[in-house]
């Protein structure tokens, strides 16, 4: 039948036509989603994808890891200043390699006339660091008779002024701190005997101031002058 046959042609053709058209509409969708998949990384990629490719954030002013180099001339420049001694002033102190130079200075004692049957005296000790470098623990001792006690004055840091024992003569011992280089000190040491008990004592006796450097450990520290340490001078009665 012409009419079916007709018919039938047509449909074919247009079975045909659809089917070559969905063919090629599915090839097309498939080339894109290959195409996708081949460039993913340099798409639309999301905020995870944007970190890993650029795994450094840009420099900007507040960054100081950007913006602050590892060494600037600036710093270089200053860091001598800042390390650097004066030229003329000692780096430290070393007791074994630098010794001391203290020296003692007193004119004696003079004993006033006695008071109520007590006599008064002061014993004027000037201390003077003659190094060039300050001594931390000024020690000295002063011998005086048996019979003396202290009566005011600079005190401070000695002790109780002793009787003859142990072998040691009677006196005290004077720890005085920290004196500078080229620095001097003046201590007056006021004093009272009875009158009574001062008539053992021979009318000029020989006594003695004695000075040194001493460190933490009271270990003597060495002095470059040892003949100027130590002075002997005269108690005397008005």
């Amino acid at each position: 039948m012409p009419g079916t046959r007709n018919g039938g042609r047509w449909g074919v053709t247009v079975l045909a036509a659809t089917l070559g058209a969905t063919v090629t509409l599915l090839g097309t969708g498939c080339s894109e989603t290959r195409g996708n998949a081949a460039d993913a990384p340099t798409g639309n990629p999301t905020a995870g994808a944007t970190a890993s490719v650029s795994p450094t954030p840009a420099a900007t002013p507040d960054d100081p890891a950007a913006s602050t180099p590892r060494a600037t001339p600036s710093r270089t420049a200053s860091r001598p200043s800042v390390t650097a001694a004066p030229s003329n002033a000692p780096a430290e102190y070393d007791p074994a390699r630098n010794p001391t130079d203290l020296a003692a200075l007193t004119d004696g004692l003079v004993l006033g006339r006695p008071v109520n049957g007590v006599r008064h005296g002061e014993l004027v000790v000037t201390i003077r660091n003659n190094g060039s470098f300050p001594v931390e623990r000024l020690i000295f001792t002063v011998e005086l008779p048996e019979s003396f006690s202290a009566d005011g004055g600079d005190w401070t840091g000695c002790d109780k002024l002793r009787s003859r024992q142990g072998g040691y003569p009677a006196g005290s011992k004077c720890d005085k701190g920290r004196l500078g280089a080229g620095d001097t000190r003046v201590y007056r040491l006021g004093v009272q005997t009875p009158a009574a008990e001062d008539g053992n004592d021979s009318l000029i006796s020989r006594w003695l101031v004695d000075v040194w450097s001493a460190g933490a450990h009271d270990e003597m520290h060495r002095d470059s002058v040892p003949e100027n340490n130590r002075r002997i001078f005269r108690v005397t009665r008005s």
